[in-house]
């Protein structure tokens, strides 16, 4: 199942002109990925997540600081799963905002 991520994240990257850094391929891709939208180009983070629990504890813990007021327009987080985009709101879950084509560039 682990290769399935690697895959659809990498091409997802890939049609929208995402960096993708050289040590994402070294490990097994879980079903959550962030990327970092304010970056030009933007690049997705390196490390991915099984639970959605350790993305909203990445999220506070590490971006949050670094990011602040910024980080709602500065991050996109997404669930290859499921297809949907979601949301860090400052609660203790994250939100799901709706669904995204992972074959569709423009569309997440």
């Amino acid at each position: 199942m682990a290769g399935k991520y690697t895959r659809l994240i990498s091409d997802y990257c890939a049609a929208r002109g995402v960096t993708v850094p050289p040590v994402f391929a070294r490990g097994a891709a879980q079903r959550y990925a962030i990327i970092r939208t304010h970056l030009s180009p933007p690049k997705l983070l390196a490390r991915t997540w099984f639970s959605a629990e350790d993305v909203h504890y990445y999220i506070e813990h590490f971006l949050l600081p670094e990011l602040g007021d910024h980080l709602s327009e500065s991050i996109q987080v997404l669930d290859f799963k499921d297809n949907e985009v979601l949301t860090y709101n400052g609660g203790k879950r994250l939100q799901h905002s709706g669904p995204f084509l992972s074959n569709e560039p423009g569309n997440a």
